[in-house]
């Protein structure tokens, strides 16, 4: 089967008639009846039974369709990625990270690149994680910035810095410099935040590894909202260091735990990326970005809230 033959089955199984077919491809009804009878000769078999004017997939044609959906993803893919191949400035650096990382590590290692390097420029992109690898191999980033590292074959993954999790409280609940213990948590008002992803796990697994079971009032989909619910009191939340000590936790109480463990932050990109010089010198100032900020929230935990 040929590629025109696939994408007319394709759509005349997903449109259910040469009609439907025809207007979302944008090309006259003969022809795509012409393709999809040429394609059935081809392979000797019927695709579609024909019955009231609606074309019904045969059991062939459910068998095919799983394979031809894979394949037909596949050149969405492509396509995707020569357009944005095509569109990209040979000075532009496009990166992808978590929204919680765009509110310090992004911005901050932005800025220390273009002091060195003032003609640079940057397309910046958030996400959550399950988006990163999709994101790479349709070229829309060249690296990516999350709290796990990629399971794809295509992409690899290199561990940029740690990070640590940190409870926020519009009241105090302790002495400034204290530690406090997770068992805080047990039954206290919680704003939960959606698709926190790694950190979520990390957390919940040490909820249930504890028997500390938190009274989630609001969950949310973002950290700002997550933030400004703390700030009116509604209940504490708990977010990585980054999202803590930005300008969206000034104001609010903010408290180790103990027993927690760090987390990792890993820079992803793909495989086979056309400049890996290039990435070294973005990942380096990632790398160096990460340490300068995690160094000045250890002094500030020094010095308390």
């Amino acid at each position: 089967m040929r590629l025109r033959q696939l994408e007319i089955f394709y759509h005349v199984y997903r449109a259910g008639s040469i009609s439907g077919a025809a207007r979302n491809l944008n090309v006259s009804q003969p022809s795509v009846s012409k393709v999809l009878r040429h394609a059935e000769d081809q392979l000797g078999i019927d695709l579609f039974e024909r019955k009231k004017g609606r074309l019904l997939p045969t059991p062939a044609a459910h068998e095919l369709f799983r394979d031809a959906e894979d394949i037909y993803g596949r050149l969405a893919i492509f396509s995707e990625s020569l357009s944005n191949i095509a569109t990209r400035r040979q000075d532009q650096i496009r990166l992808g990270m978590l929204p919680s990382l765009s509110l310090s590590v992004g911005p901050e290692c932005v800025a220390r690149m273009r002091e060195v390097d003032p003609q640079l420029h940057f397309d910046l992109h958030t996400f959550h994680t399950d988006r990163i690898a999709h994101e790479l191999l349709e070229r829309r980033c060249d690296l990516c910035l999350g709290f796990e590292a990629s399971n794809d074959r295509r992409v690899v993954s290199k561990v940029m810095g740690e990070g640590s999790l940190i409870l926020l409280s519009g009241e105090p609940l302790g002495e400034p410099n204290e530690v406090l213990d997770l068992s805080i948590l047990h039954k206290a008002d919680f704003v939960g935040i959606r698709d926190s992803g790694p950190l979520g796990m990390i957390l919940s697994e040490l909820l249930l590894q504890h028997a500390v079971v938190p009274n989630e009032v609001a969950i949310t989909d973002t950290y700002h909202l997550a933030l400004s619910l703390v700030r009116k009191r509604m209940g504490v939340a708990v977010t990585d260091q980054f999202t803590a000590y930005s300008h969206l936790g000034a104001g609010l109480h903010r408290y180790r735990l103990n027993n927690v463990p760090r987390f990792e932050i890993f820079a992803s990109c793909l495989a086979d990326h056309p400049d890996p010089a290039f990435l070294r010198r973005v990942t380096d100032a990632f790398a160096d970005t990460i340490a300068y900020l995690d160094a000045g929230i250890a002094r500030l935990q020094g010095e308390g809230t």
